[in-house]
């Protein structure tokens, strides 16, 4: 039985651990588009889902999907720049990364969304904020709706970019203290 599911997120690590309870449940994931999820029931299966973003383009790309699928990890759809994938667990885990830059790679493109999103909302506030120069002897209402709604792009950029920044530094491994004193 198909199951088809509309839910947006933000943040891919959430997105992906609302898709491994999802496997849990002995949903399949046979199809992703534009906040589609479209699952399969297939209780007593149990899948694990991962969402990746590579590095690759053309090609190299492919060869690397194609590598994946070799190794049993089955491509679900592509979408974004992203690739949805999932692997029964009876098989192993699904574990793509061993190199903690990598890791951090990935959750640096994963969060800079919030980044971008905060720069062009910042730089959008201080467009308006400067034509709002216009209307400041009048002091009418384009004045103060320029006004309002600057402040309000200035103030959501900066959330914004504090929280990609903030989101990033929590989830990126932290390098190895290593004590050279250590016997």
């Amino acid at each position: 039985m198909k199951t088809t599911v509309k839910k947006t997120f933000l943040d891919i690590c959430k997105e992906e651990e609302w898709l491994n309870e999802q496997g849990e449940n002995g949903l399949m994931l046979v199809g992703y588009s534009n906040g589609n999820y479209e699952f399969e029931d297939v209780s007593p299966a149990k899948y694990q889902y991962k969402i990746d973003i590579p590095n690759y383009h053309g090609n190299k790309k492919k060869e690397y999907l194609n590598f994946l699928e070799q190794s049993g990890i089955t491509i679900v759809a592509e979408y974004a720049g992203r690739v949805y994938m999932r692997k029964n667990k009876v098989y192993g885990p699904l574990e793509l990364y061993t190199d903690k830059n990598e890791i951090n790679k990935q959750v640096r493109k994963k969060f800079s969304m919030f980044i971008s999103i905060g720069v062009s909302q910042f730089a959008f506030g201080i467009m308006l904020l400067i034509s709002m120069l216009k209307y400041i002897k009048e002091k009418n209402a384009p004045f103060w709706i320029t006004a309002i709604f600057g402040s309000c792009f200035v103030i959501c950029g900066i959330v914004f970019f504090i929280m990609g920044i903030l989101k990033q530094r929590k989830n990126t491994i932290k390098k190895e203290k290593v004590d050279i004193f250590e016997e």
